[in-house]
């Protein structure tokens, strides 16, 4: 008991430290873009991107831009929501794996309060929405940081895998974005930043309702063994 109760308080700091960065982080950065000051930051990291570009990385990174849009990372949770809800006492998981959906739609609403101007690559692409933050940073640094969380606490993937992929896939998703010239740099950073405290919310939620389940097993078995030593001793006075 003591040895769980010491796995969930560091969980629980783990949570709130993620969750401090990325507000701190988004906080700084908002202000940063509010008042123009990245400027000079982003338009040189993109000059250096765009004297770079590849037709062949190009496609590449528009292949990868797709698969960690916003839509496929919702259908990603979904469908992984739903396999772990089919799946025996992780009907918890699945509650919380589709929550991360909600990424997307909070970037959506930061975007139009901040009315950012994407770069001119944006046009090329058709892509009509505001700039900052990324909504494609955002939606998979949620979705695929906390598939990761939850399904290392399941103890299906090691932590190190956990922490390899969900950092990973988002990372490379926020890269294309830049290399498509579809975003700035800051754009990027702030989905992430967007997405991880998404995440970290989500995996709160997922600790808080593991918590729960454990407390009431640990009842049941109590009530179980309460109710046999009844049993037990109305049957030996019956002897």
């Amino acid at each position: 008991m003591r040895d769980w109760f010491g796995k969930l308080i560091t969980f629980w700091t783990l949570i709130a430290v993620v969750s401090g960065i990325a507000i701190s982080v988004f906080a700084d950065l908002g202000e940063d873009v509010a008042s123009k000051s990245t400027t000079a930051f982003d338009s040189s990291v993109r000059a250096w991107v765009i004297s770079h570009q590849n037709p062949i990385i190009y496609k590449l990174a528009y292949a990868i831009t797709w698969i960690g849009s916003p839509a496929v990372m919702v259908l990603l949770a979904v469908a992984a929501g739903v396999w772990f809800y089919g799946r025996r006492g992780r009907s918890k998981a699945g509650v919380v794996i589709a929550a991360p959906a909600v990424g997307g739609m909070l970037s959506g609403v930061i975007k139009v309060l901040f009315g950012r101007v994407r770069p001119a690559g944006g046009a090329i692409l058709n892509e009509k929405s505001f700039s900052f933050p990324s909504g494609h940073a955002a939606t998979s640094a949620a979705v695929v940081v906390t598939l990761c969380y939850v399904m290392a606490r399941e103890g299906m993937i090691s932590w190190t895998t956990a922490i390899v992929v969900g950092g990973g896939i988002p990372l490379i998703v926020g890269l294309s974005r830049i290399y498509l010239d579809v975003h700035w740099t800051t754009d990027v950073i702030g989905g992430w930043a967007v997405g991880l405290f998404v995440a970290a919310l989500s995996a709160a939620l997922y600790a808080s309702r593991r918590a729960s389940t454990a407390a009431r097993e640990q009842r049941h078995r109590i009530h179980d063994r309460s109710q046999s030593r009844a049993r037990c001793v109305a049957y030996c006075g019956c002897l």
